[in-house]
Formats: structure tokens, sequence, C-alpha cells
């Protein structure tokens, strides 16, 4: 082996658990939530239309 190339210390300087910030977590628990909400957003649209739609067929079987 060329110890030229080899460092000194051959341990991994990595080794351990690294930290993130919590700056890093807030912001992606921020776009976890707005990727939720804009989902849901969808979602009761497409439900309030639902129960429209029952709310007119129940409306016009009490008129017959």
């Amino acid at each position: 082996m060329n110890p030229i190339l080899l460092p000194q210390n051959s341990t991994c300087r990595f080794s351990g658990k690294r930290r993130r910030s919590w700056p890093a977590w807030v912001l992606g628990l921020a776009l976890l939530a707005g990727s939720f909400s804009l989902n849901s957003c969808g979602t009761a649209r497409g439900f309030g239309s639902d129960v429209e739609r029952a709310g007119d067929k129940i409306q016009d079987a009490a008129t017959r």
C-alpha cells in the first residue's frame, strides 16, 4: 500500500449519527402539512358535491 495516499486516521469521520438542525425539521413538517392540506381541499370539494347531489335526489324523491 502506498502510505502517501492513506490518511493518518483511516476511520470514517461521519460514523456517528448526524443531527439535523431544527429549521430543517420545521421546513419538512411545513411542506408535509401543506401537501396534505392541498390534497384535502380537493377531497372536501368532492365530498361536498357528492353530498349536494345526494341532497338533490332526496329532495326530488320527497316532491314526488
